[in-house]
């Protein structure tokens, strides 16, 4: 599209969304490309700048008096389209060249409102700015160019993506979004945008990325798949997308055909609000609720009825094709125009006429509801209309140019206009002021918007908010919640983290190669706690706390401590008060004598050296104040880039050397060009040279050698001594670097890259007629040769340097790379040497390969070794790394890994935690067996109860003999001694079942302990219990009336008895065992680092039922012989029975709350110590007395004695 004017703007758009660029074969001249995909949006834009210079053209106010016109190309959303279309529009389009040097075609333009992507922005800026033509663009984002040093003449009235994506992280942040998926376009667009979302997330420390995918340009359908297939995988919920509206309709194709659900989409600019072809039904399950950043919408009145009055060119004749506004006709309303292609009315195709009518036909380029970037191309184009009008207002004299002169209609230069533009400020008839700060950007703002889907299967695009930036409030997120559609089930902003949040009481560890958001929560270890969430690390509790069982906050201690109260206590306190004393003493003799020198050998603290509080001290180690230096820190090992290693010339001076000295640094390869030298003795300057812009270079470069001026000199040059030059001068007789070849590395890329052309040409020239490579088998002729067909021979170029190189090109255009590595060698006597010290090559087959000679590498350091340069000491074996917030993820601290817990790698990102059965070593480096504890026979206190066992079971034995020998006399046959000896053995039973309590338990040794015990002790206490029954029958007996008790205690009824009840506690444990086993049991809660052996009970309820049987015995057999111990006799066996009964019954009473607070192996000796101390209390005071009376007092073993009423023992 164009129209003439006095002055001309040019205009880039994307009027079709892609392009087909045929490869090049370079064997025929290469073909046009082809743009395809009509996109009405692109084409309003265009019209939109047609509008604003009609609107212009039609303001008496604004450039009065001169035409504005235009020149708009198609860019095809392709890079090399719109680079075309750029050259074209500065440089004119030349279709034809004539011999009077005269050029057909459409004149220059002044300004260019566009690229609308950032790619073709930086490759035009980057060449236009050279020439300081204005660009302004409506809608490149990307942040590098806000870089005015290095596209000075770019400007856009779009924020930059840099503010784009801090809005974005704003977003994540408010809705508690830390884990998500970025998707980015495959270009300086998309590429910037990850960068700076990367390092602003990273910067925050607020969110991490799980993947950042490129979407490919064409539509690569396994590429795509397999993008969708790591989106399927991906734990993120929410999906960020800096892509263009082509990538999106590519990508949701294939999210629809793998029904990929249930994902927050969060669009950029490049797509949010005008993204129309992707708001259809077929997308919204997926893509409703997008939420986006959206370029300012504003409102440009008379654009519609400008749009209603588009009519196409019926003669309109282009040899690239229908014109835009023909291409849109064929588009709205689905016709051709004459001649229609081949078939198309044959298959009921309809012919335009140009009188189909815009209103009555259902196209969006008529709503302007929703105008963003038409309004940036409307603020663009008239930022360049008010700088025109502004240099054209310019009074002559009072000009801002030089000699203070005005731009001219007749003269206007583009960088005359750029020198206005940098300044313009005018205010929108929508009310916005439009200004560029210095580096060509407006204030930015942005609208939030969100994607909603009615009820009728429409779609709406809603602003719910916006971001904004601003001198007194930085930037701001304003978000209205309740307006938000969130596409999920719940109706509320989804979930997406990599991990949840670890809570008070637990730590982060980070997991190993993932991102930090992703960590795994691990309970602080014993004495650690931490208060508050995602805690890096754990804190120590107190000296005088520990940890609650949460480990979320300290509790103090349970204390235990030496008394006042206790024999060790007093002795302990009368000795502190004896030293106080004696302290007192002392102090009061040192007092006495206080000049007396002290001299000291190894306190070092500063504090020491004040003479007026320690005026008598003296010492042999120095203060700490002089271990304090500063340190003169000059020891930096550089590391040089290609660009300054071996021909930084200027840098390798004696004074810098002591900071360069020892650099290491990429060289480019190094090689010789025979002849060169005497060619450049040759060089001559030339006298006659006359260039506008400036001497020629070989002047300059004699005038720079010789310190001279060829004539005119400049003024003041001959009057300060300078000399003139007369081009004869000598340059073998000078100090010049010039001819110094032995370092030739850039000059010898130079002359392989000319030979590389030269050998091309010549393999062109050297074709044979009929045989080329070319279409029709055509050679390339020195007449109309074409720079396509010197690039096919250039990619198969192969010859060989002088210097022995092999100079070939791969497929890419690149050589097999090679590089010297340079060291700065600083000589003896001061000098300089650039010494090679080894190379690094790529090949085929080893890819890059490092060769160093470190022999040859000079050291600039006092060892003379490589300096050692990290940001933290690698972490030792024992320790694990904890990433230090906010700096990089080289720095880190050593956390020793807690208890129970060991790495045996050095830079171990986690400790690992030790077997069951194991725990870590002190230096945490490995796990050890964890020490066994439990009531050994080796260990002094299994040995003291296994001897008082077998003591007991001894006595026993011994008694039991010394009644079977005496078992005629009367003390024994007196007391019934069937049942003594039965108590005899039951009491040898007690005492060698204790032995099972000892020694590492086992499943048997468990299951027969507490069986043996109860057995043991109740066949006991049932044979006392009837012994002491018998008694109260025998005194019953003696009484008239009284004989039939006896009939219920014959011998008979006596061991029945016995055996009853012993029975019963036999069931009590069979039911025991079979219902609840005790089992051997390795208990850890004691202490980590210990297994304690212990068998639990299995059953509480089987246990207290034992115990509480053999104590209701007991009880019994206590009362009864209570209530017969004042029967007259002269020995009366009751009395003995209560006193062992209350023994006995006093030390399991005591035994039960001894037992439950005991811990590990100390519960089993509580428990022998219980069944010995009982043992030993009855068999003391049941057999005690008559083994006296046997023994030491055979008189009173008579029957007289014994029968005889009224005698005592």
């Amino acid at each position: 599209m164009n129209k003439v004017g006095d002055i001309i703007l040019g205009g880039l758009f994307p009027v079709h969304f892609f392009s087909s660029v045929p490869y090049p074969s370079f064997t025929s001249e290469p073909q046009q490309p082809t743009c395809h995909g009509f996109y009405v949006q692109g084409f309003r834009q265009a019209q939109t700048m047609a509008f604003a210079i009609d609107e212009i053209n039609r303001n008496a106010n604004l450039l009065p008096n001169v035409t504005l016109g235009y020149t708009l190309y198609d860019n095809c959303v392709e890079l090399g389209i719109g680079f075309r279309g750029a050259l074209s529009l500065v440089g004119g389009q030349e279709e034809q060249i004539i011999s009077n040097d005269t050029c057909t075609g459409n004149p220059p333009v002044l300004g260019i409102v566009g690229d609308s992507s950032s790619t073709p922005s930086i490759a035009i800026s980057s060449v236009l700015g050279l020439y300081r033509v204005p660009i302004v663009s409506y809608f490149a984002t990307c942040s590098c160019l806000s870089d005015h040093r290095k596209y000075p003449s770019f400007f856009r009235t779009i924020p930059s993506d840099a503010f784009q994506v801090r809005a974005i992280i704003k977003i994540l942040k408010h809705f508690d979004w830390t884990w998500a998926g970025l998707l980015i376009s495959d270009d300086d667009y998309g590429r910037h945008a990850a960068r700076s979302l990367q390092f602003e997330l990273s910067l925050s420390g607020e969110g991490c990325l799980d993947y950042i995918e490129v979407l490919p340009w064409d539509k690569d359908t396994d590429e795509l798949r397999r993008i969708v297939n790591v989106m399927k995988k991906s734990t993120a919920r929410v999906v960020i997308a800096f892509v263009h509206e082509s990538h999106m309709i590519n990508l949701m194709e294939e999210v629809v055909k793998e029904n990929v659900t249930s994902l927050q989409w969060m669009a950029s600019e490049g797509w949010t609000a005008t993204a129309g072809v992707l708001q259809t039904p077929q997308f919204m399950p997926y893509l409703g609720g997008t939420l986006g950043i959206a370029i300012r919408r504003g409102e440009i009145p008379g654009l519609r009825e400008f749009l209603l009055q588009i009519r196409p060119d019926l003669h309109h004749n282009n040899n690239n094709g229908n014109s835009m506004v023909n291409q849109f006709w064929e588009f709205t309303f689905q016709c051709r125009f004459a001649p229609a292609p081949a078939g198309w009315v044959e298959g009921g195709g309809a012919l335009c006429t140009g009188q189909e009518d815009l209103e009555n036909v259902n196209t969006e380029i008529l709503d302007i509801s929703n105008l963003r970037p038409e309004y940036n191309v409307y603020k663009a184009v008239y930022a360049l209309a008010y700088s025109l009008d502004d240099m054209l207002q310019c009074n002559p004299g009072r000009g801002p140019f030089s000699g203070q002169s005005c731009a001219t209609l007749q003269s206007l230069q583009p960088w005359q206009l750029l020198y206005y533009l940098e300044r313009v400020n005018f205010t929108t008839p929508f009310g916005d002021q439009v200004s560029f700060d210095e580096n060509g950007d407006v204030v930015p703002i942005y609208d939030v918007m969100n994607w909603l889907w009615l009820p009728d299967g429409s779609t709406k695009v809603q602003n719910v908010g916006e971001v904004k930036s601003s001198a007194l409030n930085g930037e701001e997120l304003i978000l209205d919640e309740d307006k938000i559609f969130w596409n999920f089930i719940t109706k509320k902003p989804p979930r997406s983290v990599c991990s949840e949040s670890c809570l008070s009481g637990t730590h982060m560890v980070r997991k190993k190669g993932e991102p930090k958001c992703c960590f795994d929560c691990i309970p602080c270890s014993e004495g650690k706690v931490t208060n508050e969430t995602n805690s890096l690390e754990c804190i120590s509790c107190p000296e005088d706390f520990w940890s609650n069982p949460q480990h979320d906050h300290c509790i103090r201690k349970k204390t235990e401590f030496l008394s006042y109260h206790e024999p060790l206590g007093i002795c302990l306190t009368a000795t502190s008060l004896l030293g106080t004393c004696i302290c007192a003493v002392v102090l009061g003799i040192f007092i006495y004598h206080h000049r007396t020198p002290i001299v000291s050998y190894f306190a070092t603290c500063s504090c020491l050296s004040d003479r007026q509080k320690y005026p008598s001290f003296f010492r042999t180690i120095p203060s700490d104040d002089f271990q304090i230096e500063r340190q003169n820190v000059t020891s930096l090992q550089w590391l040089a880039s290609e660009g300054w290693t071996a021909t930084a010339a200027v840098l390798q001076t004696p004074q810098l050397m002591p900071y360069l000295g020892g650099t290491l640094g990429i060289a480019i390869r190094r090689g010789e060009i025979p002849g060169l030298r005497e060619f450049l003795l040759q060089i001559r300057p030339d006298l006659l040279d006359s260039n506008s812009y400036g001497k020629s270079m070989v002047n300059q470069f004699w005038e720079f050698t010789f310190q001279c001026r060829f004539a005119p000199a400049p003024p003041g040059w001959l009057e300060g001594g300078g000399a003139l030059c007369t081009g004869q001068e000598d340059l073998e007789n000078v100090n010049t670097e010039f001819l110094d070849i032995s370092n030739l590395r850039p000059e010898y890329n130079v002359y392989k890259a000319v030979y590389a052309l030269a050998y091309s040409l010549d393999d062109i020239l050297q074709c044979k007629p009929g045989r080329g490579p070319f279409s029709g088998h055509r050679c390339g002729t020195l007449q109309s040769l074409e720079p396509w067909q010197l690039v096919y021979y250039l990619e198969r170029v192969n010859f060989s340097t002088p210097f022995g190189d092999q100079v070939s090109f791969d497929e890419n255009g690149d050589v097999v790379p090679i590089y010297d590595v340079m060291n700065w060698l600083l000589l003896p006597d001061g000098s300089i040497k650039v010494q090679s010290v080894g190379e690094v090559k790529g090949s085929s087959l080893k890819c890059e390969e490092l060769i160093l000679d470190e022999n040859k590498i000079f050291w600039n350091s006092i060892s003379n070794k490589p300096v050692r340069s990290i940001c933290s000491e690698s972490c030792p074996l024992g320790t694990h790394m904890i990433r230090k917030k906010g700096e990089p993820k080289c720095c880190f601290d050593c956390i020793p890994c807690s208890d129970g817990k060991v790495s045996n790698m050095s830079n171990s990102l986690e400790c690992t935690s030790c077997p069951e059965d194991f725990w870590s070593n002190p230096q945490r480096d490995h796990c050890i067996r964890k020490k066994t504890e439990f009531l050994s026979y080796h260990e002094p206190l299994g040995i003291c109860l296994t001897a008082t066992s077998l003591l007991g079971t001894f006595i026993c034995a011994v008694v039991l003999g010394i009644f079977i020998y005496h078992h005629r006399t009367p003390i024994v046959r007196a007391n019934n001694s069937e049942l003594s000896f039965q108590v005899l053995l039951s009491l040898k039973l007690c005492f060698l079942c204790s032995l099972l309590f000892i020694g590492q338990p086992r499943l048997w040794t468990c299951q027969l302990r507490h069986a043996a015990f109860g057995i043991s002790f109740v066949l006991c206490v049932s044979c006392i219990l009837v012994k002491t029954m018998v008694v109260l029958a025998v005194f019953k007996a003696s009484k008239p009336g009284g004989g039939t008790s006896l009939k219920w205690f014959g011998a008979m009824q006596q061991r029945g008895t016995v055996l009853f009840l012993t029975s019963i506690q036999a069931v009590i444990c069979t039911a025991w065992l079979v219902s609840a086993s005790p089992t051997p049991h390795k208990n850890t809660q004691y202490q980590n680092d210990k297994i304690v052996y212990e068998c639990v009970v299995g059953s509480s309820v089987g246990f207290a039922v034992l115990l509480g049987y053999i104590g209701v015995l007991a009880f019994l057999s206590f009362l009864i012989a209570f209530l017969v111990r004042n029967l007259p006799d002269s020995f009366n066996e009751a009395k003995l029975i209560t006193f062992s009964m209350l023994i006995f019954c006093a030390v399991w009473v005591a035994f039960v709350p001894v037992y439950i607070s005991s811990p590990g192996n100390y519960a089993d000796a509580v428990e022998v110590f219980a069944i010995l101390a009982s043992s030993f209390g009855l068999l003391i005071t049941l057999f005690g007395p008559k083994c006296y009376i046997i023994l030491l007092k055979p008189e009173l073993n008579t029957k007289k004695v014994v029968m005889g009423r009224g005698a005592e023992l």
